[in-house]
């Protein structure tokens, strides 16, 4: 809920921070000081985000307390916002904090694998969205807004060169192009060489090759009418990130191959990886989105808004996800999605009103395939002398999406300080599922299910034949090999209200309770049985907060909320009992949980030059009723138990201090603390899962001058070099993490014209 408290921006009638510029918001999808929106909303310009090194979303972390991070080994990225998220790698998947560029919606957590570029700000909402945003969420959304074209001719660049050999350049050129048309162009690239090391042979991975580009043209008939085209992209064709093992726990020990039960552990130290020799631990991804939007004054009090947005994804992907230099779990991603989206809107004021009412509607088609080899694993050969040994596996899956929404919004000033808020939503979404396990190139897989199947049947020795490449899950019911199609149709109503209550001090309080919904999902899983298609139903969370925003004197100001959720049918990946194989995965359903916690955040500047801030977050997050399959098969009590990636503490810190060293030039120095407590990977509070506490700090210093023209600095992140990792699994035979990088340090040279 910092409301850009380590933005180091100013605050409507307060000297505290140090940019001259005040942080304007659209949270609520108009202009508004930060300090003025009656929600928990973090504000980070986009210069404050560029000096701190805030280029991605793993980075937003670092800055807003609340927000975790984790990531996947198939490349999403799972965001979640004081407890609340939505763990699954399908690439289909909706999240639970919704992501947008000017508004319009980034629909699947794959299309932010590589950063945003040139941004003029980003905002953090927390809590419940839907009332006002175009996708509906539990936990909250995050809004990037991009620099807009200029007025006059501008250019920009600032090239970065650091460890591994990292080379950053980005470039933008912006004016306008006739009295009623403007535009800008921006550039990014980002290349480096390979900064993980096998320890058990001279390899190495973790080369990063990414491009981005966007063009924005604004083109204004009249001072009543502005049409805005946003065109943009990236190619990611970056290595693909090695595993860590932590230890090897053989699904099926009778058959467990001699060389994966003596494999080493990795060492602790970040670098340190291994996966398959030749394998190519590669990814060939590329990501175009287009948005036009159409804003037009009816009257002088009535604004017409059209939002149209089409995203385009293709993946192909290498990655090694057992840890090893065996082919225990060796998988080939390629997947293909398109999004279409639709927002059209009124918003106006009539004398103490404010109002808003809009429509929105979005289409999703998802394409998810993969291959793996799989030729070490245990459970390959859990029949030896009956079927083969199995060496590949493959699944095809296809998501079909069509949602519509309508929306509206009040605010209604009570008096000079005081205002009443009200939203609501409706929502009716359908999704679409067919899917299946594969044979793949190697019918051994195909022939053991076959045979598991024709032994649930009773049908032995009579095995039904599988085709060449075709589907061999077997359907639950039937209990027979193919095809498993399903569809989820759901609605539901959100709503928000809420009360701020503005002092003469400059104080806000306010107070608010809003209902919130995520949809249900598919996943796409290596399923041996139907029954792990089943899908999670949609989730809903009732949300209660209050919070005051206020000035101590002309050089501190202080913000504090608290928050408690009320969460029913919490979606998480866990586990399903099958007949023929025991405790599978599966997505479920968490009947009842709560989160309850605190925020608090500060911001000073006690003398010229320097500005401090810092803030706090408290989150317990509890399963308060939901009997599940635990990792032993047996039936589990996980009343009690916390959530994934969802830390009771987390905190960062920021100091930056800058002087005048002449004429036009002023030197600066700063730093950066982030911390997170211990949490889990899975549900249950599982010790072999558990994610270990840690602090980094990051560091920067330089020169430039006065007016911004030009500035050189040196950074360091991580410089402590802590060695902690964001994510861990246990994948049949193996228990592994992904770690985080090690400390990186560079130099950064920015010049504009």
């Amino acid at each position: 809920m910092l409301c850009g408290a380590l933005a180091a921006t100013p605050v409507r009638g307060q000297t505290v921070p140090s940019d001259p510029a005040e942080i304007i918001v659209t949270a609520q999808k108009r202009g508004q000081a930060a300090n003025d929106v009656g929600m928990s909303v973090v504000a980070l310009s986009g210069r404050t985000a560029r000096e701190r090194g805030i280029s991605s979303i793993e980075d937003l972390e670092r800055v807003v307390p609340g927000l975790t991070f984790a990531k996947t080994p198939a490349g999403p990225p799972v965001l979640t916002l004081r407890g609340v998220g939505f763990y699954d790698s399908t690439l289909a998947a909706s999240p639970a904090v919704s992501v947008y560029l000017d508004e319009a919606p980034l629909a699947l957590p794959s299309f932010l694998q590589v950063g945003v570029i040139d941004i003029a700000r980003v905002e953090v909402l927390k809590g419940p969205q839907g009332t006002l945003y175009g996708e509906n969420s539990t936990g909250g959304a995050i809004n990037y807004v991009a620099a807009k074209p200029t007025d006059t001719t501008q250019t920009g660049t600032t090239i970065s060169f650091g460890r591994f050999a990292t080379f950053e350049g980005e470039s933008y050129v912006s004016g306008p192009l006739s009295e009623t048309l403007k535009a800008r162009l921006a550039v990014k690239t980002v290349q480096s060489g390979d900064w993980q090391r096998s320890f058990t042979r001279a390899d190495t991975n973790g080369a990063m090759r990414q491009s981005a580009a966007r063009a924005i043209v604004e083109w204004e008939p009249s001072s009543g009418a502005k049409v805005t085209l946003n065109v943009n992209g990236w190619i990611d064709r970056s290595d693909t990130q090695g595993v860590q093992l932590i230890e090897v726990a053989c699904a099926s020990p009778p058959t467990c191959r001699p060389a994966l039960k003596a494999y080493p552990p990795a060492p602790d130290n970040a670098r340190a990886a291994d996966w398959t020799p030749g394998f190519p631990m590669s990814s060939d991804d590329h990501f175009f989105q287009t948005t036009l939007r159409a804003d037009i004054d009816l009257t002088d009090a009535i604004t017409l808004t059209s939002i149209s947005g089409y995203q385009r994804f293709r993946q192909r992907k290498f990655l090694d996800q057992d840890g090893t230099a065996l082919q225990v779990l060796d998988f080939g991603l390629f997947g293909r999605a398109q999004s279409f989206n639709q927002e059209l809107r009124l918003a106006g004021e009539t004398g103490q009103l404010r109002w808003l009412v809009g429509g929105y509607a979005t289409r999703q088609i998802t394409d998810d395939d993969f291959s793996a080899d799989i030729g070490d694993v245990s459970i390959a050969e859990p029949l030896p002398g009956i079927v083969p040994r199995a060496t590949t596996g493959a699944g095809d899956y296809h998501f079909r999406t069509r949602s519509l929404a309508l929306f509206g919004n009040l605010e209604y000033r009570l008096d000079d300080r005081l205002t009443l808020i009200g939203g609501l939503r409706y929502t009716a979404s359908r999704q679409q599922f067919d899917g299946c396990e594969k044979s793949g190139a190697d019918p051994a897989l195909g022939q053991l299910l076959g045979f598991l199947s024709a032994f649930a049947r009773g049908t032995l020795p009579v095995i039904d034949p599988v085709p060449p490449n075709g589907c061999i899950s077997i359907d639950a019911a039937t209990l027979r090999q193919g095809l498993t199609r399903d569809q989820l149709n759901e609605n539901n109503v959100s709503w928000r209200a809420g009360l701020n209550y503005q002092t003469a001090a400059d104080t806000l309080v306010y107070a608010s309770v809003a209902k919130g919904y995520k949809s249900g999902s598919f996943p796409s899983l290596g399923a041996s049985s139907s029954i792990q298609f089943l899908p999670v139903t949609q989730e809903s969370l009732l949300a209660y907060e209050a919070g005051v925003k206020m000035p101590l004197g002309n050089f501190v100001r202080v913000e504090a909320a608290a928050f408690y959720y009320d969460y029913r049918d919490k979606q998480v990946r866990g586990r399903v009992l099958d007949a023929v194989f025991g405790a599978i995965e599966a997505l479920v359903n968490i009947p009842q949980s709560r989160v309850y916690g605190f925020e608090a955040a500060v911001r000073a500047r006690p003398v010229p030059g320097l500005g401090l801030g810092a803030g706090l977050t408290f989150t317990d997050s509890q399963v308060q009723r939901f009997s599940g399959i635990g990792q032993n098969g047996l039936t589990t009590d996980f009343a009690g138990s916390a959530f994934p990636y969802s830390p009771r503490w987390q905190a960062v810190a920021d100091a930056t201090y800058d002087w005048s060293v002449g004429a036009d030039r002023r030197a600066f120095v700063g730093g950066n603390i982030t911390h997170h407590s211990t949490t889990n990977a899975s549900l249950g509070d599982d010790p072999e899962l558990r994610l270990q506490p840690y602090v980094t700090l990051d560091l920067r210093a330089g020169l430039r001058t006065a007016d911004g023209r030009w500035s050189l600095s040196a950074f360091g992140r991580n410089v402590t070099n802590v060695y902690y990792w964001n994510n861990m699994f246990r994948f049949v035979d193996t228990r592994i993490r992904i770690a985080a990088r090690p400390a990186t340090y560079g130099l950064t040279l920015s010049i504009k014209r």
